[in-house]
């Protein structure tokens, strides 16, 4: 039996409807503010044994390079967020961090002026970002699912070739495929005595590696870099004031 005219105008007006939704998909990641939801540190440094030791966080510089601060990439390899996206910045996101885990770990007691710190502290931040990254055959497997569908909805060979189309962009945005994900902080720290002097300098890198399945088209950008990126700050930290510790300890030994 011929199909209706409404039939045969369905598959056009389901591309129309679906094209704006798709390209609202892979545009979202740029209008949305990505927060740091930090936790909080579980593990408090035994005492030295001396007074604790008094620190004042002097500057955070920010160093991380052209294509992490403009983010790069659209659809097979994306590095994110973009400096528009913070929320704070990032700067003002690590000095947040760093303060916050130097309290809770009682490494140090804080300062707010120079003049009232037994060392300074300097943060220089050289790396801050998420990578999303997803095999070229994943934009494949989608399509192929849905001219599939359209042969064995068609009723003639132009009808089955409209509605495997239609059903290919749709599963673009439905259909999950593989996306592996690595958030990264790397971050130096730089102590200086009462004088000025350089007595301790340390850089770590902390990073979380994932495989996760969401459709291609998808630009999760603010969830993912919420849930990772600070886990990839902690372990950072870690390493940072795990050896902070460790020299302090010395010099109170000396």
């Amino acid at each position: 039996m011929p199909a209706s005219p409404v039939a045969r105008r369905l598959p056009g007006r389901l591309v129309s409807a679906a094209l704006p939704l798709l390209l609202c998909c892979l545009a979202s990641c740029s209008s949305q503010k990505v927060g740091f939801p930090y936790p909080a540190e579980r593990i408090v440094y035994p005492s030295l044994g001396v007074e604790t030791p008094r620190l004042h966080i002097a500057a955070i510089s920010d160093r991380r390079p052209a294509e992490q601060r403009t983010g790069q990439g659209h659809f097979v390899g994306i590095t994110f967020p973009n400096d528009e996206s913070w929320e704070p910045p990032v700067a003002d996101i690590y000095l947040q961090a760093l303060a916050q885990d130097i309290a809770q770990t009682q490494l140090a007691e804080l300062t707010p002026m120079p003049s009232q710190a037994s060392h300074t502290l300097e943060a220089v931040i050289h790396s801050f970002h998420c990578r999303m990254e997803r095999s070229a055959a994943s934009f494949l497997l989608p399509p192929a699912v849905g001219m599939l569908g359209g042969f064995v909805w068609g009723s003639d060979t132009s009808g089955r070739l409209k509605r495997g189309a239609v059903l290919g962009v749709v599963a673009l945005g439905l259909i999950p495929v593989p996306l592996h994900v690595r958030a990264e902080a790397e971050v130096e720290l730089i102590l200086r005595d009462a004088g000025g002097d350089v007595v301790w300098r340390e850089v770590c890198i902390g990073d979380i590696e994932d495989n996760r399945a969401i459709p291609a088209t998808a630009r999760p950008d603010r969830q993912l870099a919420e849930r990772y990126m600070p886990q990839a700050v902690k372990r950072c930290n870690a390493c940072l004031l795990g050896q902070l510790r460790q020299f302090l300890h010395s010099q109170t030994v000396d």
